[in-house]
């Protein structure tokens, strides 16, 4: 028997520009992609074969239908997703200098109330996942994370954070308030998903090892870095491992740490008692997730080239 997963945070339109090395201003033909790291974690844990629920909002236009529907195609229950407003776009491109041209629209993502969730429909089994590349800039959906994950604690849930730290929605001035907000969502988490990147920014760590183990100080029970090609550090009761990833052909890293998530999750959502994994345990939930991780990044396209448990198989 499985448990669900809930997913809450940014669902938005990516448009990735085509034309090489034209940047934003040059650059005339774009791709509309479906992005955001908490839907993407909710396709793989979907496509997987496990239960999962979005919760976030998206505009009450095309690209919100666009979105709901790409949700829905790989059994995404939106029961809780808002549309009104407008949908928030993301631009992306390449420009001259090979440097990454980024541009942000924030439509009503942020504006995602706590009232819109229905805690009818969450078990204290179930598991609450917070993605947050925009969770912590301002605006209702900031305020709705540390509601819900008030609500998980109290009912004592497994809760699993990933910081999905963006470089380009983080202003210099904002950066130490989310860095408050990072640690605070860390003290209560049972899973912590972190690139290595991630932990120096947090902790200030230039040695993996000691990032980590400042992380658990603060009261991450488990901490997952995912380290591309070399594979995932993990750390958990004390002890300290790296699982070795799979080698593959890279076409695309997009969505990879997402679907990683996805793997761990769909795992945890199936075990009777989630506070106490043993490392042994966590060492196979790794490997798996690993797994699922490298082959999203053997294809285009995130939530497209994550696999089913078949394929994994």
């Amino acid at each position: 028997m499985s448990n669900k997963v809930f997913c809450i945070g940014e669902l938005l339109i990516d448009f990735i520009g085509k034309d090489i090395n034209k940047g934003l201003a040059q650059g005339a033909n774009f791709e509309k992609k479906a992005g955001g790291a908490p839907a993407n974690v909710a396709a793989s844990i979907c496509k997987l074969g496990g239960e999962a629920y979005f919760m976030g909002q998206v505009g009450n236009d095309a690209f919100g239908t666009f979105l709901v529907d790409t949700l829905e195609k790989v059994n995404i229950n939106t029961e809780m997703v808002v549309k009104s407003g407008y949908t928030t776009l993301a631009f992306v491109a390449i420009d001259e200098n090979g440097e990454r041209d980024f541009e942000f629209h924030r439509g009503s993502d942020g504006m995602y109330e706590f009232s819109s969730i229905d805690t009818a429909k969450i078990s204290k089994d179930d598991i609450i996942h917070f993605g947050s590349a925009t969770g912590f800039l301002e605006g209702k959906l900031k305020d709705t994370y540390f509601k819900l994950l008030k609500y998980a604690n109290e009912n004592n849930m497994f809760v699993s954070f990933d910081p999905n730290y963006r470089d380009a929605l983080i202003s210099d001035d904002m950066l130490d308030s989310v860095v408050e907000d990072y640690k605070k969502f860390i003290s209560v988490s049972d899973f912590v998903k972190l690139s290595d990147e991630e932990i120096m920014l947090i902790t200030k760590e230039e040695r993996l090892e000691d990032g980590v183990k400042i992380l658990h100080e603060i009261g991450a029970k488990t901490v997952a870095v995912t380290l591309g090609s070399k594979g995932t550090l993990i750390s958990s009761n004390g002890q300290m491992n790296i699982i070795p990833s799979i080698k593959i052909k890279q076409v695309d890293s997009t969505g990879a740490g997402d679907a990683f998530v996805g793997g761990v999750l769909k795992q945890v959502a199936q075990m009777q008692d989630k506070k106490n994994i043993s490392m042994e345990q966590w060492e196979t939930i790794i490997t798996y997730a690993n797994k699922v991780g490298a082959i999203t990044c053997t294809n285009y396209g995130a939530i497209d080239s994550m696999p089913t448990e078949k394929e994994l198989q």
